[in-house]
């Protein structure tokens, strides 16, 4: 009996912990907010947007922390000042396209920067949509995420207005892009209502440790592969401050940066991911479990605190050029711009570190706040059984435009090739729902897949794999 009472009163120390540091984090990013609001609007104008944007992004951020608090203090009154908040900030947003749209003349869809704004609109439209008519516990706490994430990339990509080329201007490219985005934003709910049902299916916390760590480990060994050199210097592209674009040697070879020792804070991140995924897994095959289990907790602790250390000492290398460039005997400054993806990849990365602290600290409670597994699992389906038919008519609008352009209806594009494979893969899984019945985890599983494939597609191949879709 003993023993019971005092695992019972461990337990709650850890659940109490857990909310303490959730709360915490929450007040360290109102306080950032508080901080950056001024800088922020400052330096951007009103006519095209630009401030409404940033008045959107500080009150997602605020409504992320307040959901974070409510999770940690479990005051219902927290999450409805988030999704007032939301609200407040979907209408800055909303604004926010209005006015590119007028000054532009034309709808905002014609390239990245234009796309992301909108698909970030979508999805936060699409959340609110979700939590009227269904009322779901939580949901926020990770579509708003993403929404957040898309919109601090929109920080660093190229945003002046441009006049449209010629291949651009047409009412197939609007039915095309918004058909995309809709779609995408409609996979990204799919997506957070399968997080949630794996949840709600009580899936361990020890599990959710093991994808998020695998998941800092991809990221940051493909930071340390593409930007860490030999002695640990951190590379990055050469930046025209004048002319708002990268440095070029060649066609797609831009001039490299290099940072001393900066290198060093993301190969630690590197070893303290894979050391926590390394002894969490053996702690699976463990005849005494629980030993290896801790020492992967604290090893991913650590790797959270590395990730952020990461983060600031970047930010500060960034502000502090600029550097010397042997190999051309001139000197140049860096800019987050010229590497969207090395900023998207270690936000994604504190976001996802920040869930699982979430789940550690408050997974019985949250799991028993959420709607039955059923009713999730049916929800999951609902959602990708709306939004295919729109992924499907988006690839139809956009042969069709593609006919009337260039003359044929599919050139293999790389963003055409993986339009189809996502198209496949959604197709998949409502085939193997309707003819094997899979579902359940299989589904929710299928749907994060989906999920990965979609941000692959719409982010990874534009940079990636350019070809004529390289303008969006």
């Amino acid at each position: 009996m003993s023993k019971v009472l005092t695992a019972t009163v461990d337990d709650h120390r850890s659940s109490n912990a857990g909310g303490w540091i959730l709360l915490s984090v929450s007040v360290a990013v109102l306080v950032v907010i508080a901080v950056s609001v001024p800088h922020l609007i400052g330096r951007a104008g009103w006519a095209s947007g630009e401030k409404f944007l940033y008045l959107a992004l500080v009150g997602y951020l605020g409504a992320t922390a307040l959901h974070i608090a409510s999770l940690a203090v479990g005051q219902s009154n927290l999450q409805a000042g988030a999704e007032a908040l939301t609200r407040a900030s979907l209408l800055m947003h909303t604004v926010a396209i209005a006015a590119r749209w007028v000054t532009a003349g034309h709808a905002p869809l014609s390239g990245i920067y234009e796309m992301v704004l909108v698909f970030s609109w979508a999805v936060v439209v699409l959340h609110e949509v979700a939590e009227w008519k269904l009322d779901i516990p939580f949901l926020g706490a990770i579509t708003l995420p993403v929404a957040t994430l898309a919109i601090i990339l929109l920080q660093v990509l190229p945003g002046e207005i441009r006049p449209l080329v010629p291949a651009l201007q047409s009412t197939w490219l609007q039915i095309h892009v918004t058909l995309a985005m809709l779609s995408y934003a409609g996979f990204t709910i799919s997506f957070a209502l399968a997080l949630l049902f794996l949840i709600k299916d009580r899936v361990s916390a020890r599990t959710f440790l093991s994808w998020t760590s695998g998941l800092i480990g991809a990221i940051y060994g493909a930071i340390v592969l593409g930007s860490v050199d030999s002695s640990f210097a951190f590379l990055l592209p050469a930046w025209d401050a004048g002319a708002q674009e990268k440095v070029m040697v060649a066609p797609k070879q831009p001039l490299l940066v290099s940072i001393s020792a900066l290198g060093w804070p993301f190969v630690i991140v590197l070893a303290l991911a894979t050391a926590a995924l390394i002894f969490n897994l053996v702690d699976s095959y463990s005849e005494k479990p629980g030993q290896s289990a801790n020492w992967a907790k604290r090893l991913f602790l650590a790797s959270i605190f590395g990730q952020a250390l990461a983060f600031a000492l970047l930010l500060v290398k960034v502000n502090s050029g600029p550097y010397f460039v042997p190999q051309v005997g001139q000197s140049f400054g860096v800019h987050l711009a010229a590497s969207p993806f090395l900023l998207a990849g270690i936000v994604c990365g504190l976001f996802a570190s920040l869930a699982w602290e979430v789940l550690q600290g408050k997974h019985d409670s949250i799991a028993n706040s959420l709607p039955q597994p059923d009713t999730l699992d049916a929800l999951i389906y609902k959602t990708v059984a709306v939004s295919f038919p729109l992924l499907t008519l988006m690839i139809i609008a956009g042969a069709y435009w593609a006919n009337r352009t260039w003359g044929t209806y599919w050139s293999w594009d790389p963003k055409e090739d993986w339009a189809l494979i996502t198209w496949l893969t959604y197709a998949g899984y409502l085939h193997m729902r309707l003819t094997r019945g899979w579902r359940g985890r299989r589904s929710a599983y299928f749907a994060i897949i989906g999920f990965a494939i979609v941000m692959f597609t719409f982010f990874g191949v534009t940079y990636l794999l350019p070809g004529l879709h390289a303008y969006a």
